[in-house]
């Protein structure tokens, strides 16, 4: 599989970030994953200084700057020529980079879509699943099935 970077932003949402970096991890061992901290007061600065993997680069806004800058700051840090974002409380599944490499060509971007609270209207490119609402109802064994 062809090198690539994650770019994680986080702003006051450790708890899913770590599903994130778990999920990521769970897959991806040696994938580059750039975790940032947006300026957080939830212990996300001391999650990422106790965090000891070699395949993680750190970054930490003393102020909220915001995610969309971030995003530009973590592109700019990736040591690969192909790159990812993920939302701090998106969840990867097995063959989430297979699957998106196998449709990337030069000078194409490629998007993933995201799991969340069905939104309104329906429409036949929704997949409705119930995974959970929130962190403390997410069940990801389900989600991976």
């Amino acid at each position: 599989m062809k090198n690539i970077s994650l770019v994680i932003p986080s702003y006051n949402n450790l708890r899913h970030l770590k599903n994130a970096y778990e999920s990521v991890r769970k897959f991806y061992k040696k994938t580059e994953l750039i975790l940032i901290d947006d300026g957080s007061t939830d212990n996300t600065k001391t999650w990422l200084d106790e965090l000891e993997d070699d395949f993680v680069i750190k970054y930490r806004s003393e102020e909220r700057v915001g995610h969309t800058i971030l995003y530009d700051v973590g592109i700019d840090m990736a040591k690969n020529e192909i790159i990812g974002i993920i939302h701090a409380d998106m969840i990867v599944s097995e063959n989430y980079l297979e699957n998106l490499l196998k449709h990337l060509d030069k000078g194409k971007v490629v998007c993933a879509t995201r799991i969340e609270p069905p939104l309104p209207p329906p429409g036949n490119e929704k997949i409705i699943q119930n995974f959970g609402m929130d962190f403390d109802d997410l069940n990801i064994e389900t989600f991976e099935e």
